[in-house]
């Protein structure tokens, strides 16, 4: 697949994977997770993929919104780097955390495999904006 194929599926996997989490389709979400995926939120908890399907389950009917900042993408074979920050407005944003709004500065790792993306890890910072 050419490297401007490739770049386009990843953006239309990222963004379906943004879509899902604001919504808590957790059926898209297993959809887009590698078997292997970690996740290490904001407050330095580390979540393997059940745990942290079940946490995006509970943001079901959540009414938030995110938006992408300054990010940057690299693929290198069949792996895929990207950095950035999200500014999130809405409720339930942080699992226990009442706040309503929220800047992050993110790596996501995506993997290629099979003809598709999937999100293979994730790790947050909260930020000032």
């Amino acid at each position: 697949m050419a490297d401007a194929a490739l770049r386009q599926d990843l953006d239309a996997s990222m963004l379906a994977f943004g879509e899902a989490w604001t919504n808590g389709d957790v059926t898209t979400l297993t959809s887009l997770l590698s078997p292997s995926y970690t996740h290490t939120d904001v407050r330095g908890r580390f979540q393997d993929r059940d745990a942290w399907l079940k946490y995006a389950a509970s943001r079901t009917g959540a009414a938030t919104e995110i938006t992408f900042a300054d990010v940057v993408t690299r693929i290198r074979g069949d792996v895929a780097v990207i950095t950035g920050r999200n500014d999130m407005t809405g409720g339930n944003i942080v699992s226990g955390d009442s706040r309503d709004t929220l800047s992050i500065r993110f790596t996501q790792i995506w993997v290629h495999v099979d003809g598709r993306w999937l999100r293979e890890a994730f790790q947050a910072t909260i930020v000032t904006v």
